[in-house]
């Protein structure tokens, strides 16, 4: 073989991709555009990913320490949903990990969290008159729930305890159990 011919049989060579042909990546979750999603979304908050899955992370002001006040202590949830196949966005389960951060000292800090979370009741997050997902371990001592404006999460509650997403009234009788720590309005962009 000649030198002239190796410059074209090189190039030949070389176009040919490695290991056969490759299959296409899994397609980004269409559900990260959920009603229930759009203002996380919008606010950075939501991530597509393959498979059709969905990353929520968020800031709650959750600590027993001090609380609850807004201050430099957080955690650091998040939530990565899997839908169920077939039409809508209905939820199957949520990988929730959760994390302490801020002021604590890294000696201090509880260690990271992570547990299935499961859905109770509607949970099709592209149904635009769902006004609440609510999300609670297999035991029930947590729980995550979603209102369309903001997220809330709950630590160590009874496993049929009511969980209040607004202050309490001040009546009489009034359950006690169980309150969850929100994102801080400062977290959500300007709309």
């Amino acid at each position: 073989m000649s030198l002239k011919h190796v410059s074209p049989l090189l190039a030949l060579l070389l176009s040919v991709p490695v290991g056969g042909p490759r299959a296409a990546a899994p397609a980004p979750s269409s559900c990260a555009q959920a009603p229930l999603f759009q203002r996380y979304a919008r606010s950075g908050m939501v991530e597509s990913l393959p498979g059709n899955k969905v990353r929520l992370t968020a800031l709650a002001d959750v600590h027993g320490a001090d609380c609850g006040t807004p201050d430099c202590y957080f955690t650091r949830v998040r939530a990565v949903f899997h839908f169920a196949e077939g039409k809508g966005c209905r939820v199957r389960q949520v990988e929730v990990s959760t994390e302490e951060g801020g002021c604590i000292p890294e000696g201090d800090r509880a260690p990271p969290k992570r547990e299935a979370f499961f859905p109770k009741g509607a949970s099709d997050v592209a149904d635009p008159a769902l006004g609440q997902l609510t999300l609670r371990t297999r035991k029930a001592d947590r729980a995550l729930v979603l209102l369309p404006m903001n997220l809330f999460y709950f630590e160590d509650v009874k496993a049929e305890a009511p969980l209040h997403t607004t202050l309490p009234s001040g009546e009489e009788g009034e359950d006690a159990c169980c309150w969850g720590a929100s994102i801080a309005e400062s977290h959500f962009r300007a709309e």
